[in-house]
């Protein structure tokens, strides 16, 4: 009779193992869903943080453009339209084009992209 009763304390002790491996598994497999979940977020983050500066950059260009040849008087004659300066290389990956949207007012909207995100910026003169 002892016999039988040490079989049936080792399925038990088997079973509790097994119910032990099984919460830790799901522990882990949870826990590393979360932490890639997380990183790939920060990665999302990261290139739209870098499309939003390249179409900052590109606003800035704008600017400087506008105070270094007087551009009102050019932009003026003309009407609105995409891209009116070429395609800019900020950086590895990254570059921010410049559409005119209208005249009054003067609306700019300047579209930032890395990688693949994109990310705009408008500039408005009253």
């Amino acid at each position: 009779m002892k016999i039988h009763i040490r079989r049936k304390e080792k399925a038990s002790a088997i079973m509790l193992v097994l119910f032990i491996l099984t919460g830790v598994m799901l522990v882990v497999f949870g826990s590393s869903s979360v932490i890639i979940s997380g990183l790939k977020m920060g990665n999302v983050q990261s290139q739209s943080t870098r499309a939003y500066f390249t179409a900052e950059a590109g606003a800035e260009r704008l600017l400087y453009e506008f105070r270094k040849d007087n551009l009102l008087g050019k932009i003026g004659e003309t009407t609105p339209q995409e891209n009116i300066f070429p395609y800019y290389a900020v950086h590895e990956g990254g570059s921010y084009e410049v559409n005119y949207d209208s005249f009054v007012p003067l609306v700019f909207t300047i579209l930032g992209t890395y990688e693949k995100t994109r990310r705009s910026v408008e500039v408005c003169f009253y």
